[in-house]
């Protein structure tokens, strides 16, 4: 006689263990009264003895014999990155790796970014290496192979590396020939660089919204609310693209052309964050529509409001990881939490090596 076990045992036999153990993770990330610390000391130094008290020691201790100052902070971020990414795959069940890998694809794209600019200005590869977060599809040999070619044939190198066969492979649902023409037009010309930085921004989200997708043998409800989240993710990017765009004078019918696709503004929204005549207004209408957007108490420029909208979406990265129960969100979730430490180093240590004034950089980073 086969009894079929309720929905909360299978979920419990199969996430448990895992669960339990990333949840105790959690308990390692950075807490804001440690972030206040960070941002109290005065130096990059004093701030890497603070960390070496934390989980980052091991890191920071091995490449301190070559690196300093925030390179050393932003290195050892990344790559204890690295270790929780692989450490989080190891404890999850096989059949969630698909999309664990889905959502750790974007790291093959901020690396080709990474690569492709240092090839614009002439910086060898071997200086590049160790900032490239080696989490995805791509091997440190793809993007040497890269770095290497001539712009004549860097499409095609770039093309036949893991990256560009799954892209091309999604050519018709999610890069469209007009796109594809225009990467190999700025891959060929390496003066298009900004063009080439809009155009892999924008593929990032569709192309982990598609991995997600095909990941999954049947849909997951975690899985559709990290597609949601993704999609807030664009809508955000879309609304500082528009005022950077409005900034530069490019007329209003235009605009829409640069946007990102995928997330959930309509026509008509895009429309009135577009006619909006200040900031303030431009807040009025993205208000609603972020469940964790709060309108800053001064909104003197863009900057304001970036801050603004990456702290909404942080507040609805963590909330997705709290609300996962024994499923492949808690693995999702605190992958993102982790992605957001690291942005809050980075952001810390190079505040002070430019002397920015504590108030800013608390306003800066994005506590979660």
């Amino acid at each position: 006689m086969n009894l079929k076990l309720p929905r909360i045992e299978i979920g419990f036999l199969k996430y448990g263990y895992a669960n339990a153990r990333i949840r105790g993770m959690k308990g390692l990330l950075l807490k804001p009264s440690s972030l206040e610390e960070l941002i109290k000391v005065r130096t990059v130094d004093a701030m890497v003895e603070l960390l070496q008290r934390t989980h980052y020691k091991d890191e920071l201790v091995s490449l301190s014999l070559k690196y300093r100052g925030s390179e050393l902070v932003e290195l050892a971020a990344g790559r204890h990155f690295v270790s929780v990414a692989k450490k989080i795959k190891k404890l999850s069940p096989k059949d969630d790796h698909a999309v664990i890998d889905a959502l750790l694809r974007k790291w093959d794209l901020l690396n080709l970014k990474v690569v492709l600019n240092a090839k614009r200005m002439g910086t060898p590869f071997e200086e590049v290496k160790p900032y490239l977060i080696d989490v995805g599809l791509m091997t440190q040999a793809d993007f040497e192979a890269i770095a290497n070619a001539d712009e004549r044939h860097l499409f095609e190198v770039v093309r036949h590396t893991p990256l560009g066969q799954e892209m091309l492979s999604q050519s018709t649902a999610v890069f469209s020939k007009r796109m594809w023409d225009n990467f190999k037009n700025a891959l060929q010309n390496l003066d298009s660089f900004l063009q080439l930085q809009t155009m892999l921004d924008a593929y990032m989200y569709l192309f982990m919204d598609k991995a997600l997708v095909t990941a999954t043998a049947k849909p997951s409800r975690d899985v559709e609310r990290f597609r949601k989240l993704f999609k807030k993710e664009i809508d955000a990017k879309n609304i500082l693209i528009i005022e950077r765009l409005k900034k530069q004078g490019v007329e209003k019918e235009k605009i829409p052309d640069y946007l990102v696709r995928g997330g959930t503004f309509t026509p008509g929204v895009i429309k009135e964050i577009t006619d909006a005549k200040d900031l303030a207004a431009v807040a009025a209408i993205v208000d609603p529509r972020f469940r964790r957007f709060k309108v800053p108490e001064t909104l003197e420029s863009l900057t304001d409001l970036e801050i603004a909208l990456e702290q909404a979406v942080a507040a609805e990265r963590l909330g997705e990881f709290n609300r996962s129960l024994l499923s492949v969100g808690v693995m999702l979730g605190f992958i993102l939490l982790k992605e957001e430490e690291i942005n809050n180093l980075r952001k810390i240590s190079k505040a002070k090596e430019f002397n920015i004034p504590e108030s800013e950089v608390r306003e800066m980073i994005v506590v979660v």
